[in-house]
C-alpha cells in the first residue's frame, strides 16, 4: 500500500467515524432526529475531510513541512483558525437551513465562537497527527537511506582497498622471479608455479569480502614455499593454528600480507636469514592472528599501505577498531592482530 493510499484511507475513515459520532450524539439528546439530521452531521464531516486535505495540500505545496517546527506552529495557528471559522460557517449555514438542531432565534456569536473553537480543536488533533505519522515516516526513511549510503560507502572504500593491495602482492613477486631468471631459471619455473596457485586464489577470493582462516593459511603456505625458494636456507617459517579456529572468516589476503611484511622488513634485512612463526588462536571472544619474524623493529613499519589497508579493511567489514600491536621481543619482531571473531 502506498503511501497516498494510506492516506486517503485513513482520511475516509476516520472522518467517517467522527460523523457516526454526530449521529449517535443526536439521537441520545434529540427527542426527533429525521433523515436531515442525519444528512448535516455527514455534511460536517465531508467540510471537515476537504478542510482538512485542503490544510496538507497547503503545507506541501508551500513546503511548510521543511520548516523548523517553531516556525511551522506559527504559520499553523492562523492557519487553523481560519480555517476553522470557514469550515464551522458553512455547516452551521447547512445545519440551519435543513435542520431545527441549531435555532435561529437562540443563535449568537458567542455559540457560533464556541462552534469554531470545538472545530480548531478538532483540526489541531488532525494537524498533530498528521505531522508526527509525517514526520516519524520520514524519519525511517532517512535511516534507510543513510544506512544504504554507509554500506555504498564501504564497498567504495573495499574496492579501492583492494585495488592499491593486489598490486603491491604481485609487484614483490614478479621483482622474486626476475632475480631468479637468469640465476636458477628451474627454480624461476617453480615460483612461477607457486605465483599461478597466489593469483587464481586472488580471482577466486578476492570478490569476496571475507574468506575462511583454512582457504587463507593454504595460500599463506604457498607464499611462504614461494619466498623459501628464492631465499633458500634464509628463510624458515612455521604455521601453528588451532583447528577449531579453521571456519571463522576474516578478510582475504589478512595473513598472506602479515606474512609478506614479514618477509620483506624482516627476513630480507637479515644476511643470514631467520625465522617466520604464524599463530591463529583465539582470546575471549576475538580472533588473534600473530606473525613472528627475525628482525628488526622500525619504527615506521606501522604507516605502510599494507598494514594501514589491512586494518582498515577490519574496521570496515566488523565495524570495529582492529587492535594491531608490533613489537620486539629480542631479536624476533611480533606482529599481532587482534579482532572480532566471526564464524
Amino acid at each position: 500500500m502506498t503511501r497516498n493510499t494510506t492516506y486517503w484511507l485513513f482520511q475516509s475513515i476516520g472522518w467517517f467515524v467522527y460523523g457516526m459520532i454526530g449521529v449517535i450524539i443526536a439521537l441520545i439528546f434529540y427527542e426527533t432526529v429525521d433523515i436531515w439530521v442525519i444528512v448535516a452531521q455527514f455534511f460536517g464531516a465531508i467540510v471537515m475531510f476537504f478542510s482538512t486535505h485542503l490544510l496538507r495540500y497547503k503545507m506541501k505545496l508551500d513546503g511548510w513541512l521543511k520548516l523548523k517546527i517553531q516556525t511551522l506552529i506559527l504559520r499553523l495557528l492562523p492557519t487553523l483558525i481560519i480555517l476553522s471559522l470557514l469550515a464551522n460557517g458553512i455547516v452551521v449555514g447547512y445545519t440551519m437551513l435543513t435542520t431545527e438542531l441549531i435555532q435561529v432565534e437562540k443563535f449568537s456569536i458567542t455559540v457560533f465562537l464556541l462552534f469554531s473553537f470545538q472545530t480548531f480543536v478538532y483540526f489541531c488533533l488532525w494537524t498533530a497527527v498528521y505531522l508526527i505519522i509525517y514526520f516519524f515516516r520520514n524519519y525511517k526513511k532517512e535511516e534507510v537511506e543513510k544506512w544504504r549510503l554507509q554500506t555504498a560507502v564501504k564497498d567504495a572504500e573495499l574496492i579501492a582497498l583492494k585495488a592499491q593491495i593486489n598490486p603491491h602482492f604481485l609487484f614483490n613477486a614478479l621483482n622474486n622471479i626476475r632475480a631468479l631468471i637468469l640465476e636458477d631459471h628451474m627454480k624461476a619455473r617453480d615460483m612461477v608455479s607457486h605465483l599461478s596457485e597466489l593469483l587464481r586464489y586472488s580471482i577466486q577470493f578476492n570478490d569476496n569480502e571475507k574468506v575462511t582462516v583454512k582457504d587463507e593459511l593454504e595460500i599463506v603456505n604457498k607464499y611462504l614455499e614461494l619466498e623459501s625458494i628464492h631465499y633458500e636456507k634464509r628463510l624458515h617459517y612455521e604455521i601453528l593454528t588451532n583447528e577449531a579456529l579453521n571456519n571463522c572468516k576474516i578478510p582475504p589476503m589478512l595473513i598472506q600480507l602479515m606474512a609478506e611484511n614479514a618477509v620483506k622488513h624482516g627476513i630480507s634485512q637479515v644476511k643470514n636469514g631467520g625465522d617466520i612463526l604464524i599463530s591463529v588462536d583465539q582470546e575471549d571472544q576475538d580472533l588473534v592472528l600473530e606473525v613472528s619474524n627475525t628482525g628488526k623493529l622500525k619504527k615506521n613499519l606501522g604507516n605502510g599501505i599494507g598494514l594501514r589497508n589491512a586494518t582498515e579493511r577490519i574496521r570496515i567489514l566488523f565495524d570495529s577498531e582492529p587492535d594491531l600491536e608490533l613489537t620486539q621481543q629480542g631479536n624476533m619482531v611480533r606482529s599481532r592482530l587482534k579482532l572480532p571473531m566471526e564464524k
